[in-house]
């Protein structure tokens, strides 16, 4: 299955998770796997070493179309590995599951699909490109490596000013703004690399 950029509550923080269908997937299997949760896939009564249900002679091909939902197909090899992934390894192929097991699985891929439609069809169009722009930077943002060491010079920097300037306030400790720090120097890392080759032409 195609991984489906959701149009969801994307936060402004550059450092939250980027929202891909994986992400959704994985978040939507948190939500699932809580106890009172009727669409869990019940994995527990499964013979991690059974052969495929008798109707199937063998395994269909991994490009085989398992379900389709709202016109999109749901390929077995996609299936396959989130089984594989929701099984730590212990199932790896779809054919293995009991008819009941297979639909609520094929439920759970569904979901993303699902609201990658909703979002297609309520989101307006300045709304999902403000989604992909964040979702843009976000990715950009998780590409630059800030050490501790180099945030710790930004903060000695500006210790340093404020000391000079006669700061009346108190100066936080070093571990009580480091991330926060962090995420102003990775801003304002990436601001540059934008601005670097911009040629802005004012009239």
């Amino acid at each position: 299955m195609k991984k489906f950029f959701v149009l969801w509550g994307v936060s402004f923080g550059l450092l939250a998770n980027s929202v891909s269908a994986d992400d959704l997937k994985n978040s939507l299997t948190n939500m699932l796997n809580e106890k009172d949760s009727p669409s869990m896939v019940n994995l527990s009564n499964i013979n991690l070493d059974a052969k495929p249900v008798p109707k199937i002679k063998k395994t269909r091909s991994s490009k085989a179309v398992i379900a389709t939902v709202n016109g999109h197909k749901i390929i077995k090899k996609d299936a396959d590995a989130y089984l594989k992934q929701r099984t730590q390894g212990k199932i790896t192929d779809f054919d293995y599951l009991p008819p009941a097991q297979r639909s609520r699985l094929i439920q759970e891929l569904a979901l993303p699909v699902i609201v990658q439609d909703a979002a297609q069809k309520e989101l307006s169009e300045t709304e999902k490109e403000a989604v992909y722009t964040r979702m843009w930077m976000q990715k950009e943002a998780l590409k630059i490596k800030i050490t501790d060491e180099q945030a710790m010079q930004v903060y000695n920097q500006l210790k340093q000013q404020a000391q000079e300037n006669n700061a009346t306030g108190n100066i936080p400790p070093f571990e009580n703004i480091k991330d926060k720090l962090k995420i102003q120097m990775i801003e304002k890392t990436l601001i540059g690399k934008l601005m670097k080759d911009v040629e802005i032409k004012v009239q």
